[in-house]
């Protein structure tokens, strides 16, 4: 009776072992997953897709307490024409200024549309036909993701939009974004798929450019 109360605990500690291996195993291919595109594109568009992101990294670390965010403004502000007619300045909210400046930097204003102002950028990819309205949607990195932080209840998010971010990558569930005046610097954002408070994304016709541009 001994050696059977023997072997059935060391038959559960052996598959209790098995468990804990096998979630480390998954912890671990998870960890080192890099982020990336939760679909296959092709190559070139997905080189494309991320010059624009890498164009956004360069500038991580830029903040407003040393002025070094200065640099992203000026960027956009160079660009003719300017958006409404209107010079940003330096005290103002600078998110969609900084989508702009990495679009104008990648010379990807043509799918880009240059704003200031998150909620008119919106409505210049509406125009484009290159809107999505489903929070739910996962998108690619060098997609651009709007935010609405007073949507506090679930459900589709419709609310005005009130930052925007570079989508730099996918781990289901979640994303990686990069943004300009995140926490008045330019940072990585990490949230789940599907979070409430994601106004929609705006998805650059990339492929569309490089059939366009490509001798």
């Amino acid at each position: 009776m001994v050696t059977e109360r023997k072997k059935t605990a060391h038959s559960i500690w052996l598959t209790v072992l098995g468990i804990i291996v096998a979630f480390c195993a998954i912890g671990a291919h998870y960890v080192f997953e890099p982020w990336g595109f939760y679909r296959k594109v092709p190559a070139q568009e997905a080189a494309l897709r991320m010059a624009l992101v890498k164009s956004a990294e360069s500038y991580l670390g830029c903040q407003e307490s040393d002025g070094s965010h200065r640099k992203i403004i000026d960027l956009y502000n160079s660009h003719e024409p300017l958006a409404m007619d209107y010079e940003v300045q330096y005290t103002d909210s600078w998110c969609a200024a900084f989508v702009s400046a990495a679009a104008i930097s990648c010379e990807l204003t043509e799918i880009i549309p240059t704003e200031c102002g998150c909620q008119r950028q919106i409505e210049l990819f509406q125009t484009l036909g290159r809107w999505e309205e489903t929070d739910s949607a996962i998108p690619l990195p060098g997609d651009l993701i709007y935010y609405d932080w007073n949507m506090e209840k679930r459900g589709e998010c419709t609310g005005w939009a009130d930052h925007v971010g570079i989508v730099a990558g996918t781990k289901w569930p979640f994303l990686k974004v990069i943004e300009g005046n995140f926490q008045d610097s330019v940072g990585y954002h990490y949230l789940l798929l599907n979070d409430r408070q994601i106004r929609g994304f705006a998805m650059p016709d990339y492929a569309g450019f490089l059939q366009e541009n490509t001798p």
